[in-house]
C-alpha cells in the first residue's frame, strides 16, 4: 500500500508551510524545509484536522472546503463537491481518515447541522461522497458532545465524545470499516466524571491519556486489550489544565509523547520521568497549526 519514510511535524503558519524532522534536537529549529501547500492555496486561515499515513487532512476556515495533502509528494487533493460535501465546521464536525478493507483510502465526515448529525464517506478511488448511517439515539447529535478526529486502529475508527454537562461522562464509539457501523466501545473507567479523553497509537497498540480530577488533575495513560482497558501509567498534579484540550500524538518512542496545542505549541510528555519534569517545551514559540505525519508514498489511487 505504501512505503514508509521519517516522521515530521508540519507547521501551518500565516506565510509559509514547513516541515521538521522529529527528533528534537536543538539543530531541529535550522533544518526546516519550506513547503508550499499547492499553487493555488494560501496557508493563511488553514486548519489541520487530522493525518494517516502519509496524508494530511486540512480545511479551510472561510469556505470550510477540505482537502487532502501529502507534504512528502506535495500532492493536494479537493474533495469538497458543489453538494456541500466535504465542508468542514469547527466545533460542529468531525473527520477521520482510514484504509478500506479493499485498501482504499478513505475518509469519514460526520457533519452536524441544525443539531442533527449526518456521515458521509469519501472515496479517493472514485473521488465521490456517500451518505451513510448514523448513530439513532439523538443525544449524540446534540452540541453538548464535542466529537474528536478519529483514530484508526486494526480495521475501526475510533472516536471520543466529550460531554460538555455536568455528570454526563464520556463515551467511545468506534466506525467499523468491514460493515460500516457504528457501536459504543467501553471508556477507561476512572473515578471522576469530568475525565477528557486523548487517542494515540504507539506501535500496534492503542492507548488513551484520561486527565481527570478537577482541581487537582490526575493524567493516566491506558492501553486497549480487546474490549477492555488496562493502566499503564499515571502521575497526579503534574499536567497543566490547558494540555486537556490539546492532541496528544505518539511520536519518538513508546515513553515520548507530543502534546500540539490548537495554537501550535508543542511539548513532549516523556512518562519514564516523575513529577512536571516529565512536561516540557520542545519548540519555542507558536505555529498557528501543527500535525505529525509519516513521510509515506502514496498508491495510485491518490
Amino acid at each position: 500500500m505504501s512505503t514508509s519514510y521519517n516522521q515530521m511535524f508540519l507547521s501551518i503558519g500565516i506565510y509559509e508551510s514547513s516541515v521538521f524532522p522529529v527528533t528534537f534536537e536543538q539543530s531541529d529549529s535550522f533544518s526546516k524545509t519550506q513547503i508550499p501547500l499547492s499553487s493555488n492555496v494560501s496557508s493563511s486561515g488553514v486548519r489541520v484536522l487530522t493525518s494517516f499515513d502519509g496524508l494530511v487532512c486540512l480545511s479551510f476556515g472561510g469556505t470550510h472546503k477540505l482537502i487532502l495533502w501529502n507534504p512528502l509528494t506535495r500532492v493536494t487533493k479537493f474533495i469538497s463537491s458543489t453538494q456541500s460535501r466535504g465542508r468542514f465546521k469547527q466545533k460542529s464536525d468531525a473527520v477521520g481518515l482510514y484504509v478500506s478493507p479493499s485498501n482504499e483510502y478513505m475518509l469519514l465526515h460526520a457533519k452536524r447541522r441544525n443539531g442533527m448529525m449526518t456521515l458521509y464517506k469519501y472515496s479517493s478511488r472514485l473521488d465521490s461522497w456517500r451518505k451513510m448511517g448514523f448513530i439513532d439515539e439523538r443525544k449524540y447529535h446534540n452540541y453538548k458532545m464535542s466529537w474528536s478526529n478519529g483514530t484508526f486502529f486494526q480495521g475501526v475508527v475510533y472516536f471520543t465524545i466529550k460531554v460538555h454537562a455536568i455528570g454526563e461522562g464520556n463515551y467511545l464509539y468506534g466506525f467499523h470499516v468491514d460493515s460500516d457501523q457504528f457501536k459504543s466501545k467501553p471508556f477507561p473507567a476512572t473515578s471522576h466524571d469530568d475525565g477528557e479523553g486523548s487517542l494515540v497509537l504507539v506501535r500496534k497498540a492503542l492507548l488513551m491519556f484520561v486527565a481527570h480530577g478537577f482541581p487537582f488533575w490526575s493524567l493516566d495513560l491506558w492501553r486497549m486489550d480487546g474490549d477492555n482497558w488496562t493502566k499503564i501509567w499515571v502521575r497526579q498534579s503534574i499536567v497543566p489544565q490547558s494540555l486537556f484540550s490539546h492532541t496528544i500524538t505518539y511520536i519518538v518512542s513508546t515513553d515520548r509523547f507530543l502534546v500540539v496545542s490548537k495554537s501550535g505549541c508543542v511539548n513532549e510528555l516523556d512518562i519514564t520521568k516523575n513529577g512536571e519534569e516529565c512536561y516540557y517545551p520542545v519548540f519555542l514559540g507558536s505555529r498557528l497549526q501543527g500535525a505529525v505525519y509519516t513521510e509515506t508514498l502514496m498508491s495510485g489511487d491518490f
